[in-house]
């Protein structure tokens, strides 16, 4: 987000509304045919209440990912070491329970909304949890790794998505920590 965010409670319980009321409307019709309109009348709300707390739909959608990465990080402030497997194995079961979400995100073609969150997210992400692994080295290699890993993960996901969501989340977590650890396992 580009700006702050009211806290009050009025101004969380708006937000709240239109993001609910999006979600909703989502499940009937296609993203590009929700009007901020629409959009407000279902959450029986005003335009200005909506502009007040949103400058976009695409902000609304921006807003509740920040919100399920923020419950993501909360899963991993719950473990006490954190493997390449272990935040994966996290991260794809955190996804799983939010399966329907990102089909209609996939359905919309607005997957790419969850990159973006994600390139904000992951160095906060790698700030907490892999600072220790990363000292020593320069900045720039430290910004490729951070878009390399955030690009794959991402991808990760997608995939996982687009063929049914067939592997769990244990295997999706192999995978992953097969390939970032460069320790590709062999399958009989």
């Amino acid at each position: 987000m580009q700006y702050k965010k009211s806290n009050n409670p009025s101004s969380i319980r708006s937000r709240k509304m239109i993001i609910d009321a999006l979600l909703q409307l989502m499940e009937e019709k296609p993203y590009h045919k929700i009007s901020i309109k629409e959009l407000t009348d279902t959450a029986q709300l005003v335009r200005k209440t909506f502009y007040r707390n949103f400058k976009s739909k695409e902000d609304v959608l921006q807003e509740y990912i920040t919100g399920l990465m923020n419950e993501v990080e909360q899963k991993f402030e719950e473990v006490d070491v954190l493997t390449p497997y272990i935040m994966a194995k996290l991260y794809f079961e955190f996804w799983q329970k939010h399966i329907d979400f990102l089909q209609l995100l996939q359905q919309n073609n607005l997957f790419i909304i969850v990159l973006k969150q994600l390139n904000d997210y992951t160095p906060v992400i790698n700030s907490k949890y892999k600072a220790e692994l990363m000292k020593g080295y320069d900045d720039k290699f430290l910004e490729y790794y951070t878009v390399f890993n955030t690009a794959g993960i991402w991808h990760m996901l997608e995939k996982w998505i687009s063929l049914g969501v067939k592997e769990t989340p244990e295997e999706m977590a192999q995978i992953y920590s097969d390939i970032t650890l460069n320790n590709p396992h062999m399958r009989k």
